[in-house]
């Protein structure tokens, strides 16, 4: 999957974050993280699955639907995402599972991304 033109951006953060949070005596990790901008205003929050399957959250807009999953450390060669036009199915390890979408999605616009334990899979609407 390829680099995103943000990863120094998220790695800066998460170095800022890393020592403002480490002033309480622990250091603590930042594993991934993921901004996702709705249009102008406050939209829906995120609904978490962390069933027996794969953890992942799922959020809405108008024009898109976002999921995210973190990846556990020893599964991080073995990730993917099949993205059609009413659903998105994860394989994460040996782990697999298939999320229905409310929405038909543009599978040729739609894109699915990596980076530093976070899967990042953007499904943009059909008009």
């Amino acid at each position: 999957m390829s680099n995103n033109p943000y990863d120094e951006i998220f790695k800066n953060l998460a170095e800022i974050l890393k020592e403002a949070l480490s002033q309480n005596g622990e250091n603590p990790r930042v594993i991934g993280c993921a901004i996702i901008a709705g249009g102008g205003g406050p939209g829906p929050e995120p609904e978490a699955h962390d069933d027996d399957g794969i953890d992942y959250e799922i959020t809405e807009c108008d024009r898109c639907v976002y999921i995210t999953a973190p990846i556990p450390p020893d599964c991080e060669e073995q990730v993917s995402a099949a993205i059609e036009a009413k659903a998105v199915t994860l394989t994460i390890g040996g782990v697999q599972e298939t999320i229905d979408l409310e929405s038909e999605v543009d599978e040729e616009q739609s894109s699915v991304s990596c980076n530093h334990g976070v899967l990042d899979i953007v499904c943009v609407k059909t008009e």
